[in-house]
């Protein structure tokens, strides 16, 4: 047997190891199974049904991987600190930091300064 044909087994569904990682590579790429199946030369429906019997492959968990969306990190929005609290906290920070910024803020951190 050559190295062809142990690297390319031909199996009964044509998901050789060879269109699989076509397909994640076009997965990965287009973010569309559609595209990913034609890549390899299969359908859409053939990649679903390969799926769906090879539920705890590798195949399936990097395909579940890859449609995965990453997940953000805690975004601070300027929106909810639109009532001065973003001014006193930055204020805060400087004048606990740096010493400057004691005459911004409130009357009485203009009187402790003055």
């Amino acid at each position: 047997m050559s190295n062809a044909t142990t690297n390319s087994r031909v199996r009964r569904d044509g998901w050789t190891a060879e269109r699989q990682l076509r397909f994640l590579d076009a997965l990965a790429r287009s973010r569309s199974v559609t595209k990913a199946a034609r890549a390899a030369g299969m359908s859409r429906e053939g990649a679903h049904r390969f799926l769906a019997r090879n539920p705890e492959s590798l195949f399936a968990a990097l395909w579940d991987r890859i449609l995965t969306p990453p997940i953000a990190p805690s975004e601070v929005h300027i929106d909810s600190l639109g009532d001065g609290r973003l001014m006193r906290l930055l204020g805060t920070h400087f004048r606990r930091e740096r010493g400057d910024f004691l005459n911004i803020g409130s009357a009485r951190a203009k009187a402790r300064a003055g």
